[in-house]
């Protein structure tokens, strides 16, 4: 039986669907006896202005853009929703100016929408709200109707909410209203429903009063007393009914009125008056031709029964449910419901039996998928039940032995799985044969079992059990990242289902917490701490927690909220062998918080404490690096240097040694610089690692600002051929990038002068190679492009397509270069281009010389520039002069003497200089005209 209880007021197509509210159409084109109300004659004024206005907006009536969007339309309107969806998508792409774009592409949203296709009108919706104009009401109500269909209710009540508060004047605002009820319905979030619904002076209600006699006032009515019903406010949910009591209602309206006061005489306590309206509920039930009405009627009137302990009597009416036209999932309900009644009855063998005898006599009855799941369940409760101390003894009959139970259930499930592929039971089948492998101890073929489960189910409780034990199961795998994402995915989606919450929240709050230290993220372990504190005060895991995190944050070091973890920790075990530990850490909650002076004070007080601690050389490394932050660098470096010589092989040893090199290289004494960073990775007594390798790398750019290019390429070298997984990727790039710079710095040979572009080309070559997601790659191309350009202006003019393309590869988007090495390349290519350009004869020239100039008007007229970003002044500035000298020599004297006069307004220092450039192309112009 599912958590969420009888079918709700909006489970049945309704105003938003296809029966309810009319759905948005084009206007003008309206089925048959259907009119469109205020907004509709609005929008139709619209499309005969549009139309109206003719070539001056450029649709021509009769065009081949009007001929399309009309054709669109009439698909639409026929029902030919894939085909309509293709031709809109084909207008959008066509006419991306159109008038008629967001009405086209609201029809595409909308045939998507109509195919089930929620995830793609939302993208469509969404990305384009800002077209909408006129139609925002409707693009905000569609999307809160797909965002509904999808079953993401948070966002579908956003968009419904949003339409109201943007769109005032909407005629929209009765059905986006019951929409985010009916969104805020769906997350159980009863009061929100009843603030939407019931004031007088409500969106809704305001609306509804301007149509009394619309279904969705109805509809309205209806889910505000079910709502009610749910808070149990049970006079209120009465009040609610009573304008609905002496209306002519449509069948299925009578049928939800007397459901909805049949289920308010049995909530209030008054079981066998809510039996007296049972028999009226079926008849109104059957009246409606709905099965679903007819399953909910004989489903409630089975529960009272079954409350007022007429045990056969529930069972009779529960067995109605079982007949092939009612609903699969109530058909399941009620064997569940029989089966329970049998169990109250000590009848389990018999229900067993009967299921049994049912999959053996109709194995491919559209109702074998229900008995299979019912029959896996009962064997798989019934393990866990004789798993449990004091279970009595186990029954003789095969179908219950319990050495058998567990595999009996799993085979059930397998069965089901494997010969109802498109059961809508599948999800469930899934979960419980998750619950079988884990009891099994199988923990790897569990997850992929509830993997498949929370892929399949629906948003409910089952499903946050599922992504609660693939969480589980991952965690035991220490697949910790995706653990992690499961547990969060679980509390986000599922946290507002009261019994989510009650039962799995807390303990998915504290996996979280776990599962983000095993991880080393402290921040999510804390983050995840402060919601237990929250929600679950005095909750049995949350004192766990805090002495989790704070033994961590004892090893980290924290800021004021790891002060008031440690100091409750002192407070409730001032004995703790772990005292040490813990002044440590609040020693150093004062650099966490940059109070350098108080970090220098704690330290201090701590090493006068505890003079024997094993911690001390730690402790003294933390009071170094104190004072290096506090600017106290003179004191920093007497205490780096006195932890050397007093623990010259502690674990920090190395990085003392490495911020003596940094202090050297602060103070740009180079030399002493590099003697210390190689210190760092030749004392053979430190154990090597990423930092040796930083350390070297640092000993290179000492050499290089020396200027003693070997030493630097020695190091540079060493660590790009050392192979060594313990350097880390992105240094190995660093390193390349900085051994082709040195080689371009080197002396060149005279016997082979362009040798050392081809070494450094080299060097630069391996970064994209090897690295290719690297933030170097673009630059290490722009490089590569530089020393082309030197090879061919040196050695060889083939070498000037080689520079283009490597100038164009650091263009490409994937790249994600910056915009002052994309300017670099956009500079590149025009100068190569001028290069070629000079070996050409006309009209080649002149092709490549234009060429050229549109590579430096990229950067003048912001070409290349990407979404925030602004014109770069240097590259505006030598883009222009490029583009201004190329203009004067195409003899493009409008464009030159502009371009001069436009860097000149940017840049004003330049006036004086760049109105002599201008006078000259004048000059220039009118000798030409001569």
């Amino acid at each position: 039986m599912s958590w969420l209880g009888p079918t709700s007021a909006f489970d049945q197509p309704g105003p938003m669907g296809q029966t309810g509210a009319r759905p948005w159409r084009r206007p003008g084109t309206a089925r048959p006896g259907r009119g469109h109300g205020p907004w509709g004659r609005a929008v139709l004024g619209l499309v005969v202005l549009w139309l109206g206005l003719g070539l001056g907006l450029g649709l021509a009536q009769e065009s081949a853009e009007s001929r399309l969007f009309e054709a669109a339309v009439r698909g639409f309107q026929t029902g030919a929703y894939s085909w309509a969806e293709a031709e809109f998508g084909r207008f959008v792409e066509q006419y991306p100016a159109s008038p008629l774009l967001a009405e086209a592409l609201l029809y595409q949203a909308r045939a998507a929408l109509e195919q089930q296709k929620s995830q793609v009108a939302i993208q469509l919706l969404s990305t384009n709200l800002a077209r909408a104009g006129a139609l925002a009401d409707a693009y905000r109500y569609w999307l809160g109707k797909a965002y509904l269909d999808s079953a993401n209710y948070p966002a579908a009540a956003a968009a419904f909410n949003q339409l109201i508060r943007e769109q005032p004047q909407s005629p929209r605002l009765l059905e986006a209203s019951y929409g985010e009820a009916v969104a805020r319905f769906k997350l159980r979030d009863w009061p929100q429903v009843i603030a939407l619904l019931q004031p007088p002076d409500s969106v809704f209600q305001t609306a509804a009063r301007a149509r009394p006699n619309d279904e969705v006032v109805v509809r309205g009515q209806l889910l505000l007393a079910e709502a009610l019903l749910e808070a149990q406010q049970f006079d209120a949910a009465n009040q609610a009914l009573q304008p609905l009591a002496n209306r002519d209602l449509l069948p299925e309206y009578k049928w939800r009125l007397a459901y909805l006061q049949c289920r308010l005489r049995a909530a209030a306590d008054r079981p066998e008056a809510a039996l007296q309206l049972t028999s009226n509920l079926v008849a109104l039930a059957a009246a409606t031709g709905q099965p679903s009405f007819l399953a909910e009627s004989y489903a409630l009137q089975g529960d009272i029964q079954h409350r007022l302990g007429l045990l056969e009597a529930a069972r009779a009416s529960y067995t109605n449910n079982l007949a092939p036209s009612i609903p699969a999932e109530r058909r399941r309900e009620a064997l569940l419901k029989i089966i329970g009644l049998a169990l109250a009855q000590d009848k389990l063998t018999e229900a067993v039996q009967g299921l049994a005898t049912f999959l053996a006599q109709f194995p491919q009855d559209t109702g074998s998928d229900l008995a299979l799941l019912t029959l896996g369940e009962v064997h798989l409760k019934y393990y866990l039940s004789q798993m449990q101390p004091g279970a009595p003894a186990a029954p003789t009959n095969e179908l219950l032995a319990t050495t058998n139970a567990l595999e009996t259930a799993l085979g059930h499930f397998d069965k089901l799985l494997a010969t109802f592929t498109n059961s809508p039971l599948q999800g469930k089948a899934h979960l419980n044969r998750g619950w079988c492998l884990w009891l099994q101890g199988r923990i790897a073929d569990s997850a992929a079992a509830f993997q498949a489960a929370a892929q399949t189910l629906p948003l409910s409780e089952d499903q946050a059990v599922a992504r609660f034990k693939l969480a589980d199961a991952q965690t035991l795998q220490k697949d910790y990242t995706n653990a992690l994402a499961n547990y969060r995915k679980l509390i986000s989606e599922h946290g507002a289902l009261p019994r989510v919450r009650r039962e799995l929240v807390e303990l998915a709050l504290y996996q979280t917490l776990r599962v983000s230290l095993e991880l080393g993220d402290l921040k999510a372990a804390t983050e995840a701490l402060e919601q237990l504190l929250r929600d679950y005060p005095a909750g049995p895991l949350t004192d766990r927690g805090v002495l989790w995190v704070s033994q961590r944050r004892t090893q980290a070091g924290q800021a004021a909220e790891a002060r008031a973890l440690l100091n409750r920790f002192l407070q409730l075990a001032p004995q703790s062998p772990l005292r040490a530990e813990v002044e440590l850490a609040l020693a150093r909650t004062h650099a966490a918080e940059r109070d350098w002076a108080g970090a220098i004070a704690s330290y201090q007080q701590w090493l006068g404490r505890h003079t024997t601690n094993a911690h001390r050389p730690e402790v003294l490394f933390s009071l170094a690096w104190a004072h290096y932050q506090a600017g106290q660098t003179s004191n920093a470096f007497n205490l780096f240097t006195n932890f050397l010589a007093q623990f010259p092989t502690h674990r920090l040893a190395p990085q003392a040694q490495y911020w003596l090199g940094d202090f050297y290289y602060g103070q740009k004494d180079f030399v002493n610089a590099q003697k210390n960073y190689q210190r760092v990775f030749e004392n053979t007594n430190w154990v090597p690692g990423a930092l040796a390798y930083q350390a070297r790398l640092m000993a290179g750019r000492a050499a290089f600002a020396r200027q003693v290019w070997k030493d630097a390429g020695d190091h540079f070298w060493a660590i790009v051929s050392a192979n060594d997984t313990n350097c880390p990727p992105d240094l190995v790039a660093e390193a390349y990038f900085a051994l082709g710079d040195t080689r371009l710095q080197e002396d060149p040979n005279p016997a082979q002068p362009v040798n050392r572009f081809e070494q450094a080309r080299l060097a630069f070559e391996r970064i994209p190679q090897l690295f290719p997601t690297s933030r170097l790659v673009p630059l290490a191309w722009g490089r590569i492009g530089d020393c082309y350009l030197q090879q061919a202006a040196a050695q060889d003019t083939k070498y000037y397509d080689n520079a283009l393309d490597a100038y164009r590869k650091v263009l490409q988007p994937e790249l994600k270069a910056d915009l002052s090495t994309r300017c670099q390349a956009e500079m590149g290519l025009g100068l190569v281009l001028e290069r070629q350009a000079a070996l050409k004869k006309p009209p080649e020239r002149l092709t490549l010389l234009r060429t050229a100039l549109d590579h430096y008007l990229n950067i003048v007229f912001g070409r290349n520039l990407a979404s925030g970003e602004q014109l770069d002044p240097v590259w505006f500035k030598e883009a222009s002069l490029a583009a201004a000298r190329l203009a004067e020599e195409l003899q493009q004297w409008d464009l030159a003497a502009n371009l001069y006069d436009n860097l000149a307004a940017a840049l004003p220092a330049l006036r004086r200089s760049l109105d002599k450039k201008i006078e000259q192309v004048r000059q220039r112009r009118a000798a030409s005209a001569n």
